[in-house]
């Protein structure tokens, strides 16, 4: 199906399901289908889907996390001090404030390093190591990093410091001469512990340490750490990760940090319930706003510190800085807008946008929007204080950006990240280079792939059955994330009651599908809309809570000018559909021939062949004309 929107071309809306393949489960129907095509077993999946079991002993999956978990827990009999190595961005962040604020419970002395993204970079280094031993600690463990950081391992080894490593990105294939590693690609292949991020990985360390003292991890902030630093970084909700989340996520509301309570309240969200959308959009950007352009400690400060005074004075400078860094943001797109265009019309299929000026820890997330624009992945790079250029690389999902980074390594000075994000340093008369090489990589890869922005909405609604009771059923199948998204329904011919432009192109509107009336919110919206314009669109259903309010509305994603007749592709074959006046459906092919719903006036003699086809074809149609979910 076309939309109007330059940015999504085609939605791809759903096959239709069998009413025999719905089982007698406790779901809304429509919610059956979500699962069922997203490959849920709802006759032998749906219990644990909706209520995890529980996990196996990481012991077993995990060589190194006895050995481990003995050696800090000596540490803190003994009140040994403890250097934790970690990460600016919040998955690093989360990850530090966890294990120090546990382990300082222990009985440890424990002291927070996190490098300076513009003077350091990334990781465990040389510098933090020295410093390290200077005050004569003699245990190390790293959350987020430390899998590449060869130097700063080997002069740990050559001083006889114990170092634990706990890290979740890619294992290089030299030998690693430590005390121990923890990460989840040394786990068994069918493992839950697979998919953990960086914090993920310190709050298994923790849970098994708690185990073994017999101590309530819930008299920590654990919980809400694992929470907001696995939401930040993005990690798949599958395995370990949906099970604690759906356990730790109802609790944050009542979390007993004052740190995170403070935040809370400044976001007005004290009180209700914390969804991951909050988290992803509310939460980790201030934490990462902090760790972008600040200093990351403001952050463990704010979140190990009891007094009041001080906590509202560091959460104002939180804000304060998430606020600098939504400023600078802004300056560093327009920019970037403007290379990026003249990339995209010169064909360009990997975009590396360039500017010396640019601040080096803004970029990934501007990375992230010129993705969201064009479809392309593309690379921010800026020059830091050591004079190399920063770059930040967010994929499109089709190419794999740590391997083509592998390729160009000959060009860079260090590289790491996942298939969707990563991060290098190099030289500036190597980026030239780079940008070619990027972009030929980037031309193999989508040789034979359609780039157009596509949606696919997983069911079709009416207005009248998004209620309260639906809402309720739809958080039952979350939480919602990568691996785990949420539904993107669709309804037809929507009559727009009420339009209202707000601040930032956002429009907000009171639609009527004939069923029911419901508010919706499109940001940044570029269509020109009007009262009683008739739109058909896709969306995510949120509750919003803004100013106190709770009521459910739609969170619109795109939006097409609604059409009576429309285009129905199926086996490569294009076919109009429409609805009746008498509410049939009516299909026509190129060549003429007819097909309506009630058989009663066909182009031709329906054999058992023809009548297969005819269900078939009738059964797509209902789902495109919006007549079933």
């Amino acid at each position: 199906m076309k939309t109007d929107n330059h940015q999504v071309k085609n939605w791809i809306l759903p096959k239709p399901i069998n009413e025999g393949e719905l089982a007698n489960v406790n779901l809304n129907t429509t919610l059956k289908k979500v699962l069922i095509r997203r490959g849920i077993d709802l006759n032998n999946e749906f219990d644990e889907y909706i209520t995890p079991s529980e996990l196996p002993n990481p012991e077993l999956h995990f060589n190194d996390l006895n050995k481990a978990t003995l050696r800090i827990i000596q540490a803190c009999n003994r009140k040994e001090q403890i250097a934790i190595c970690g990460d600016y961005d919040a998955d690093g962040i989360t990850s530090t404030v966890l294990l120090v604020e546990l382990l300082s419970k222990l009985g440890a002395l424990v002291k927070p390093f996190i490098p300076s993204r513009q003077d350091e970079g990334y990781g465990l280094n040389l510098k933090m190591i020295n410093e390290i031993n200077n005050q004569k600690i003699g245990l190390i463990i790293t959350v987020d990093n430390g899998i590449s950081a060869f130097e700063a391992i080997n002069k740990s080894k050559d001083l006889g410091i114990d170092l634990i490593i706990t890290d979740h990105h890619k294992i290089p294939d030299l030998p690693l001469d430590i005390f121990s590693l923890i990460h989840p690609d040394r786990t068994p292949i069918n493992s839950p512990y697979r998919y953990l991020a960086g914090v993920g990985i310190a709050y298994l360390l923790a849970k098994n340490i708690c185990k073994k003292l017999n101590f309530d991890i819930s008299d920590t902030t654990a919980n809400e750490f694992f929470c907001i630093g696995t939401v930040a970084d993005m990690a798949p909700l599958k395995g370990a990760n949906r099970k604690w989340l759906k356990e730790c996520l109802p609790k944050m509301s009542t979390t007993k940090n004052k740190g995170i309570k403070s935040i809370l309240k400044k976001l007005s969200m004290d009180k209700i319930g914390i969804s991951t959308e909050d988290i992803g959009f509310k939460i980790a950007p201030l934490i990462n706003a902090v760790g972008r352009i600040g200093d990351p400690q403001l952050i463990i400060d704010l979140c190990t510190n009891e007094s009041k005074d001080c906590i509202d004075i560091l959460t104002k400078e939180c804000f304060d800085t998430n606020k600098k860094r939504k400023l600078i943001t802004s300056l560093i797109e327009q920019d970037a807008l403007e290379i990026a265009h003249s990339q995209y019309r010169n064909d360009r299929k990997f975009l590396v946008l360039t500017n010396r000026e640019w601040h080096p820890g803004i970029i990934g997330i501007v990375a992230s929007r010129m993705v969201d624009k064009f479809n392309l992945p593309t690379a921010l790079l800026a020059e830091a204080n050591d004079g190399n250029f920063r770059g930040s690389i967010r994929s499109n999902n089709f190419l794999k950006v740590n391997l083509a980074l592998d390729q160009c390594n000959d060009l860079l000075i260090a590289h790491g990240g996942h298939s969707a994000a990563a991060g290098f340093s190099i030289k500036e008369e190597n980026i030239h280079k780079l940008k070619e090489r990027l972009n030929n990589i980037a031309i193999i890869e989508f040789k034979n792939i359609n780039l157009n922005k596509t949606i696919k909405p997983d069911a079709c609604v009416s207005f009248k059955e998004i209620n309260k009771d639906f809402y309720r059923q739809l958080t039952l199948i979350g939480p919602f994330g990568i691996s785990n998204p949420a539904p993107i329904f669709w309804s037809r011919k929507c009559k727009i009651i009420e339009v209202l432009k707000l601040k930032g192109d956002h429009l907000k509107m009171i639609l009527d599908d004939g069923t029911s009336i419901i508010e919706a919110i499109k940001w940044n919206g570029i269509l020109q809309l009007k009262k009683n314009d008739i739109i058909d669109i896709a969306f995510y259903i949120e509750n919003n809570r803004w100013k106190k309010t709770n009521i459910l509305q739609l969170n619109i994603i795109d939006i097409k000018t609604h059409k009576k007749v429309i285009d129905l592709v199926l086996h490569n074959k294009l076919y109009k559909c429409q609805l009746t006046d008498d509410n049939n459906i009516l299909i026509t092919n190129v060549k003429g021939q007819c097909i309506r719903s009630d058989l009663t006036n066909t182009s031709e003699n329906l054999n058992s062949k023809h009548q297969l086809f005819v269900n078939k074809i009738l059964s797509f149609a209902k789902i495109a004309l919006g007549e079933a979910a």
